[in-house]
């Protein structure tokens, strides 16, 4: 869906200047006369691709291939990111179920005190039990370790381009604004599609980023959630251990500096929007 807005975003982009020059004549023999062709991109190449015919359509076909090449590669990119973002929000799925579905002392002893209708539940692991209550807990840390783990290593990896993803965001976002607001039908059609796009690109990544972070704060209520009054000294301590390093949710840092999720994304938006403003007032 994301590749096929994306590459009709382009379609228009690119089309828009040949629609131009043709509305304007200048494919017609002498129909330049003293003007240039219009370009979608402009490069300065080896050849005359301003007023040269030939020049112009080796460059047209170059700034076909080189808008697909980097388009496709940003939507390859963010293909790849969101495909190791659920796998990391699986993951944290897989340890919630294993927390929320963790077994209960089998043994239940119930009495009811004398003269009145209240009764008292008793329940506590047997020593087998402890024992496999104790490995249980010592998985499901080391599974929650390793999520840990793997998220910084992502983080580590895909911080700097992600930074540098942010970044692009940022400074395209409010020059494609300025661009549309020119209202006119060649601005619109060439810019407006483009905008539309990539800042549902930003929406879109930002969310599917903060099902992360969304997802890891609901460990520490289903940690608590455990049956540790009915477990020994022990493995009460490894809950404690365990809710303590739960308490904060895991999030992909960009640089090590901002999380990447909806705050960052609203805060760019912002940004672009003021900045866009700032320009229409210059």
């Amino acid at each position: 869906y994301l590749s096929g807005q994306m590459m009709l975003g382009l379609f228009l982009f690119n089309v828009t200047p040949m629609y131009s020059n043709y509305s304007a004549g200048k494919y017609k023999s002498g129909g330049l006369k003293n003007s240039t062709y219009e370009h979608a991109l402009y490069f300065p190449w080896p050849f005359n691709a301003s007023t040269d015919f030939r020049g112009y359509v080796v460059s047209n076909i170059l700034h076909w291939l080189l808008s697909y090449s980097c388009s496709s590669w940003f939507c390859v990119v963010d293909f790849f990111l969101s495909l190791m973002v659920f796998h990391i929000w699986g993951h944290f799925k897989i340890l919630l179920h294993d927390l929320n579905h963790f077994p209960r002392p089998s043994n239940k002893i119930s009495f009811m005190i004398e003269d009145s209708c209240v009764t008292i539940t008793y329940e506590m692991y047997s020593r087998n039990e402890l024992d496999q209550v104790f490995h249980r807990l010592n998985k499901c840390i080391d599974y929650h370790r390793e999520i840990v783990s793997f998220t910084d290593k992502m983080s580590e990896v895909f911080g700097p381009m992600l930074l540098a993803y942010y970044g692009f965001h940022q400074a395209s976002g409010c020059l494609l604004l300025l661009e549309c607001s020119q209202m006119t039908v060649a601005a619109l059609v060439r810019y407006l599609p483009l905008t539309i796009i990539l800042f549902q690109q930003l929406i879109q990544m930002s969310i599917i980023f903060e099902l992360v972070g969304s997802v890891s704060d609901k460990l520490k209520d289903a940690v608590y959630g455990l049956p540790w009054e009915a477990m020994d000294t022990k493995n009460r301590r490894i809950v404690a251990f365990f809710l303590m390093n739960v308490q904060e949710p895991v999030h992909v840092k960009a640089l090590g500096l901002a999380d990447v999720g909806v705050t960052s994304m609203s805060a760019i938006l912002k940004t672009s929007v003021s900045y866009f403003a700032f320009l229409r007032s210059l």
